[in-house]
């Protein structure tokens, strides 16, 4: 019996200390710092933008990161969930390791994540975009293309300057967000306070501001591309009655025989007409801008010679009441057969918004009819 008592008393000694040793173990543990949660990263210019989820813990107090090759150390006083690390100028990957600490600096388990910021070596290697001067309806644009592709995304603002023959230059500046991404930018030239770049040769010299595209990561910094390009400018040729306005006329023929009202003047169509029941008429184009006309044409109708125009003005006006004469023709002969279409310049170079077509005389009929009539601006007439 005293052998069994003395084996007890060991094993339950033992036992008491094993216990007490577990516990000190799982105490002391429990006073590490909790480990971040979400680490991500958002590449920039020679920096990133770390952010992470903080744990829930009341131990974490700072934050602690180790990074590169030389292992750079970078602490903070509090408990931050963002960082910007900047200087990263090597072009290479970036090994992130995050940590926080407690109140006595211990460190938690890490958390890691590789990046890659945009370098100046990679900004260089982008291709800037190019330009071209096209029209699109009444309007000359200056497109600005390639600003979007799988390196990089338009990021809203374009600076140019043009220039060319006669000393001509002009400067534009435009900030689009609402195109951010686009891979193509129209730009109005009237925004250089001109309708139309005349014919000829131009030099642009611009910068586009986009956000490089590193793997599929958009950067948080916007950088400039530069360039310089020289473009030749065609001569724009539109048609006026393509352009927002109404047509109307003297005699008030709506809706026409057989649906021959004046809308068919502008329709551009040969195969309708305009037919009233009087052997003259005026008809006036009202645009919602002005242009200046410089060429215009007719079209016959497709019967009865003897309604075809014979006297003539084409006149412009600014409100509709005051006209000048842009135009004169008398005695003009006879269409030389139905829906034949005659071209006639004019020396103008007065934007207006209001034109009329006033017929004063015709071949003999006692009806007027023409197929159409067409106004055009045509900046090589300029």
């Amino acid at each position: 019996m005293i052998i069994v008592s003395i084996l007890l008393a060991l094993l339950s000694n033992y036992g008491c200390d094993s216990m007490e040793d577990n516990f000190k173990q799982y105490l002391e543990e429990h006073n590490y710092s909790g480990k971040i949660d979400s680490l991500r990263v958002y590449p920039g210019f020679e920096r990133v933008v770390l952010a992470w989820d903080n744990p829930k813990d009341q131990k974490s107090k700072s934050i602690k990161i180790i990074y590169g090759a030389d292992s750079t150390v970078v602490t903070y006083d509090t408990l931050v969930d963002s960082v910007s690390i900047e200087g990263l100028d090597a072009g290479t990957g970036y090994e992130f390791i995050v940590f926080t600490l407690d109140a006595k600096k211990n460190i938690s388990v890490p958390t890691s994540i590789t990046a890659f910021p945009v370098s100046k070596a990679f900004v260089d290697a982008l291709t800037p975009p190019s330009i071209v001067v096209q029209t699109i309806g009444a309007e000359q644009y200056i497109s600005v293309i390639g600003t979007t592709n799988v390196l990089m995304r338009f990021a809203g603002d374009i600076e140019y300057t043009v220039s060319g023959a006669g000393g001509f230059t002009q400067s534009g500046k435009a900030q689009l967000p609402d195109m951010e991404g686009k891979p193509q930018i129209n730009l109005p030239v009237s925004a250089l306070g001109i309708s139309f770049l005349p014919p000829g040769e131009y030099t642009f010299n611009y910068k586009v501001s986009v956000f490089p595209i590193v793997g599929n990561l958009v950067s948080v910094d916007e950088v400039w591309l530069t360039n310089t390009q020289t473009v030749m400018v065609q001569p724009v040729v539109i048609n006026l009655m393509n352009t927002p306005g109404t047509i109307s006329e003297s005699n008030n023929n709506s809706p026409g025989h057989g649906g021959e009202n004046v809308d068919k003047l502008i329709d551009n169509d040969p195969g309708t007409k305009y037919l009233t029941f009087q052997n003259t008429a005026w008809m006036m184009w009202k645009m919602e801008r002005a242009f200046a006309a410089t060429k215009y044409t007719l079209t016959s109708g497709n019967d009865d010679d003897g309604r075809d125009p014979k006297d003539w003005t084409v006149e412009g006006s600014d409100d509709g009441v005051t006209w000048t004469v842009l135009d004169r023709q008398t005695n003009f002969p006879k269409f030389p057969q139905r829906k034949y279409k005659i071209s006639f310049l004019m020396p103008n170079r007065t934007a207006y918004n209001h034109y009329r077509l006033n017929v004063t005389a015709n071949h003999g009929s006692g009806l007027f009819q023409l197929a159409d009539w067409i106004l055009y601006y045509d900046s090589g007439q300029q």
